[in-house]
């Protein structure tokens, strides 16, 4: 059976749009088990409140970390523990703290 031109490709024009349509953005978020074992970094600013190099923890009064949690007083672990050296109490530091499966660490901290 012969298809007329127009009807072909307005068949194919609909078969691209449908195909077009059920694809995810590229910079949509993962979902389902991929977006569980996802990790998102975050830029935060705060104030040192303590240093633990032999357990690699930091205390910080941190401000709002948007997209993870509310301004407060927390330990983060650090990825590498020469991110201490030079830290001290009372230091206004900014930096990044990344979470995923293994929990938040901070994998980056700069004096302010």
């Amino acid at each position: 059976m012969n298809t007329p031109p127009i009807k072909g490709l307005i068949m194919t024009l609909s078969l691209g749009l449908l195909s077009a349509c059920s694809t995810q953005p590229k910079n949509s978020q993962p979902e389902g088990p991929a977006a569980a074992v996802q990790t998102r970094a975050y830029q935060a600013v705060g104030i040192v409140k303590g240093v633990d190099t032999k357990t690699t923890v930091i205390e910080i009064d941190h401000e709002d970390i948007p997209g993870l949690m509310p301004a407060m007083q927390m330990q983060f672990h650090v990825k590498d523990k020469a991110i201490l050296e030079g830290l001290a109490t009372g230091d206004h530091v900014a930096f990044t703290v990344e979470n995923g499966v293994g929990g938040m660490k901070i994998t980056a901290i700069q004096k302010k």
